[in-house]
């Protein structure tokens, strides 16, 4: 008996990580599961791990391989992408209700619009508390109607189910305070990057790494580099770049080469702009990489340019790590970007904008390298990693 009692005692209490594709947990919560399991919890992630989104195939199987290692313990629920379909929710209600009867969880932790619908649903059914990061509401400043008509009231809906409410940058922390109705309301930086590497990274390497990318890619030492990071779908809107340089003149637009980090179903209609404006030889598409910081030493503008964006990390990532930043005024960049300092900002349905700001550029050579601004320090991942120990910690003492 006294063997059994101590075996239950030491028996780890559970929490379960939801997301709709294993990219929102790949992404956005290793951290979030190592702080988890630093606080002694068992930490387990109901996600897709077939339609996986924004990752490769092979990313994918090692972000699979890191669960296992990392001792997560990873189910498989079939959620759809974006709201899904009923005959889809119902059965991944189902799957989400079996995980709920088999472990006696302390509390999740839900992302992504869906995810974090059906997952606050069934948590309430079983009266678990429920953490919501909101990765950037689905309405905003100077977004489209359907967005306030379509996602707005689901989110003050299910916000009466949701104990705490993280948003991620001022704007939607705002709306929250307002409009929503969950029992604590906060904000952090993002996911967070890693601002003090980026920035004690020497000089030397981020030059070699400029001169390896360079020559991989074929763009010659006289050529303007523009890089684009993210999905290849119509939200993140790589077609206002192209856009853009289509309305310069052949003179300039051959002075800029255009590369783009990410995977997506526009490919072919991103190759076919570039062909039509003659500009195929100054276009890559370089599908996933794992050197977004090389490529972001390498580049002269990053280019960022969301039509809705929560935060954006792409962009966040590339002035931490000095490059010039042009990028959306909408969603929360305006947090860490500002006007003429460490970039600017332009609307981007606006090619016209955007093309002169383009422009500007081909007489003021952005500066590289030695760029640090200290109002970034706050989107340090420390930062956010602090906050996030702050709001597990008040679940776990309840």
């Amino acid at each position: 008996m006294l063997k059994e009692y101590k075996a239950q005692s030491e028996e780890k209490e559970k929490v379960l990580m939801v997301g709709a594709t294993a990219s929102m947990i790949r992404h956005f919560n290793q951290r979030n599961i190592k702080i988890l399991q630093e606080l002694g919890y068992e930490v387990h992630v109901a996600t897709n791990m077939i339609k996986i989104g924004s990752m490769s195939p092979e990313e994918n199987e090692r972000f699979k391989e890191w669960m296992k290692d990392s001792d997560v313990i990873a189910h498989q629920v079939d959620f759809e992408r974006r709201l899904g379909t009923i005959k889809g929710n119902i059965l991944a209600i189902r799957q989400l209700k079996q995980l709920f009867k088999d472990n006696n969880y302390k509390f999740i932790h839900v992302h992504s619009p869906l995810g974090s619908i059906l997952g606050r649903y069934v948590a309430w059914r079983f009266k678990v508390p429920a953490i919501y990061t909101a990765h950037g509401f689905h309405f905003f400043k100077g977004g489209p109607k359907s967005g306030w008509l379509v996602f707005f009231p689901i989110e003050w809906f299910f916000s009466f189910f949701t104990d705490t409410l993280i948003t991620i940058n001022e704007e939607d922390f705002d709306i929250a305070k307002k409009y929503m109705h969950a029992r604590y309301t906060t904000k952090i930086n993002g996911i967070g990057v890693d601002v003090s590497k980026a920035w004690e990274t020497p000089i030397a390497y981020k030059k070699n790494a400029q001169k390896k990318i360079c020559q991989e890619l074929g763009i010659p030492e006289e050529g303007i580099l523009i890089s684009s990071v993210g999905e290849l779908n119509n939200n993140k809107n790589h077609k206002i770049v192209l856009d853009a340089l289509g309305l310069m003149s052949l003179e300039e637009r051959q002075k800029f080469y255009y590369i783009i980090a990410g995977t997506g179903t526009n490919v072919q209609i991103l190759t076919d702009m570039a062909k039509n404006i003659n500009f195929s030889d100054h276009f890559q598409l370089l599908g996933y990489r794992n050197d977004i910081h090389d490529i972001n030493f390498a580049s002269d503008i990053s280019i960022f340019p969301s039509l809705r964006e929560g935060l954006g990390i792409a962009g966040l990532d590339a002035t931490v790590d000095g490059t010039y930043l042009i990028a959306t005024n909408r969603g929360g960049v305006s947090n860490y970007l500002r006007d003429g300092v460490n970039g600017k900002s332009f609307d981007p349905e606006n090619a016209v904008e955007l093309k002169n700001l383009l422009l500007a550029n081909l007489e003021t050579r952005p500066k590289k390298f030695d760029t640090k601004f200290d109002f970034l320090e706050k989107f340090d991942i420390k930062n956010v990693d602090e906050t996030m120990k702050k709001v597990y910690k008040q679940w776990t003492k309840k």
